[in-house]
């Protein structure tokens, strides 16, 4: 009776793994605070982070987006984690900003310092004029038989 509790373990504990998938690359969420904008190049934050990027998407002003991934779902969507950070690197290879992330928990201070610096105000010389009331001019039209010039007083 033993053995056969052990051979239904066995075989349950096969069926859970049979229903098992993951995508991307694991990696370690906690890292990302290590990362410092202007500094971090792609290949020491995928040292840090444990684990290549799962995806790069060249955008067209030079910069790079970098995309951890990673993706385990048992029991065909029955239990699944998932989590995600997008980090945009610039046309130097150094970290801009934290984009996106997903299921990560970072520190508001944390998240504050991956998502750089507020981009400034842009500053215009030419400073537009308080609008002014339009000037308005009633013009008379003389009436049939009426003199033309000036409109008589009271109308």
């Amino acid at each position: 009776m033993r053995g056969y509790i052990h051979l239904l373990a066995t075989a349950a504990i096969a069926v859970f793994l049979a229903g098992c998938a993951a995508t991307g690359h694991n990696f370690d969420p906690g890292k990302l605070s290590t990362l410092t904008p202007g500094q971090t190049t792609l290949e020491e934050a995928s040292r840090a982070l444990t684990a290549p990027p799962a995806k790069f998407f060249k955008q067209s002003d030079g910069t790079l987006l970098a995309l951890w991934s990673f993706k385990i779902t048992f029991v065909t969507d029955g239990l699944y984690s998932r989590k995600e950070a997008l980090l945009q690197f610039g046309p130097d290879g150094r970290l801009m900003r934290l984009v996106d992330s997903t299921n990560i928990l970072l520190e508001p201070w944390e998240r504050q310092k991956l998502l750089g610096p507020a981009p400034a105000p842009e500053l215009t010389q030419d400073w537009a004029k308080p609008a002014m009331e339009p000037e308005v001019q009633t013009i008379y039209i003389p009436g049939p038989g009426e003199p033309a010039g000036l409109a008589p007083q009271g109308k």
